[in-house]
């Protein structure tokens, strides 16, 4: 006959199995439902005027980037993946009530955020990263900045394209005196 020892040991060994066994299907679950090899960036502009001389200005661009996921992710060139900043000039004539698409303006500039990285740029978990540029603008010009992230899958879409997922940002700043 078993003591109470014995007894309270077996269901605490049983006990401790069921939960590592649930535990591990929950996590298998989570896994399974957030993606597991989908990656994900929160990716967030921020922009500051400064003074550079006589009617010219300084518009800094901060491009912060931050890999939520627990794991490594990548962009490399030679999968034709790319991470650039674009700077469009907003036309000073427009008419009241205009609604424009972005990148509507005309192109002034355009940096390749993932250059001098030496073809890949890694986020590694839950890191955050801060891709500074800035441009030179007369006062009283308006832009609209984008910054976008591709990331080429290797596959083809249905109609033969390349299957590429992208996510980007956007803001406007305007150039004060």
């Amino acid at each position: 006959m078993k003591s109470s020892f014995e007894k309270a040991d077996f269901v605490l060994r049983l006990l401790t199995f069921v939960a590592i066994v649930i535990g591990g299907g929950w996590t298998a679950y989570q896994y399974k439902q957030t993606g597991s090899a989908d990656w994900a960036i929160n990716m967030r502009l921020e922009t500051e005027i400064l003074p550079y001389r006589d009617d010219l200005r300084l518009l800094v661009v901060h491009v912060r980037s931050k890999n939520p996921r627990n794991y490594v992710f990548e962009l490399n060139r030679d999968s034709k993946d790319s991470f650039e900043l674009r700077f469009h000039k907003i036309s000073s004539d427009l008419k009241a009530n205009v609604i424009l698409d972005e990148e509507n303006g005309q192109l002034i500039g355009k940096a390749d955020l993932m250059q001098g990285t030496g073809g890949g740029y890694a986020f590694l978990p839950n890191a955050e990263m801060d891709d500074m540029r800035y441009i030179v603008l007369p006062i009283n010009t308006v832009v609209e900045i984008t910054a976008e992230m591709q990331i080429h899958n290797g596959d083809a879409d249905e109609q033969g394209k390349p299957d590429v997922d992208f996510i980007s940002a956007s803001t406007i700043a305007r150039v004060n005196p």
